[in-house]
């Protein structure tokens, strides 16, 4: 961690504001971290260093954990969490270490009922009428949308993608949510 420190000094004196994404390309919440509990030491470096960190997993109630952090410092802190399905067998196919879609958007819930900021990441889109499904279920307490669609699959032939984008953007504007277009679907 010594490292990381490092760096959050260097980023705080060089007076960064954007969040710091724990993480994309990873989770932060993996079992493993259970035990190591490094993702829980990287938020207090960050918060001490009044950089703003924002999370984005899969883990479900194993991020719960975190939240007395987030919710003690929401200026600098959002959490956020993929969905993809509302058929978990599909989930249970495609994401099969990930938490049940029920439990992430519980988590959510939580958060959200804590005053922590909240977004959803509806990517990769398999199914465009369960994205409709989990906006539906979790727009009352998300406090931003970003859609991504499907890439590098074959499934993704067989989307109409700008009529999803449109049902999606008209969805959002009826409940009046906040969203985020992605690159990939902005240009349908």
């Amino acid at each position: 961690m010594y490292k990381f420190e490092k760096d959050a000094i260097e980023l705080r004196d060089k007076g960064e504001t954007r969040p710091i994404l724990l993480s994309f390309t990873t989770d932060p919440y993996q079992p493993l971290d259970v035990e190591t509990q490094l993702t829980r030491k990287a938020i207090k470096i960050l918060h001490q260093n009044k950089l703003k960190v924002s999370i984005l997993t899969k883990g479900g109630r194993r991020s719960e954990r975190d939240f007395d952090l987030l919710s003690e410092h929401p200026e600098l802190s959002e959490y956020g969490t993929t969905l993809v399905f509302t058929d978990e067998a599909w989930r249970e196919k495609i994401e099969p270490r990930a938490a049940p879609t029920v439990e992430r958007i519980e988590s959510l819930k939580k958060a959200y009922g804590l005053g922590i900021f909240t977004y959803v990441s509806l990517e990769p889109v398999w199914f465009p009428e369960q994205t409709l499904q989990l906006i539906d279920l979790t727009h009352e307490f998300v406090d931003l949308f970003k859609v991504g669609k499907l890439n590098y699959n074959k499934q993704q032939h067989k989307v109409d993608w700008k009529a999803f984008k449109a049902g999606v953007i008209r969805k959002l504007n009826e409940y009046n949510s906040k969203y985020y277009i992605k690159d990939d679907l902005k240009k349908y």
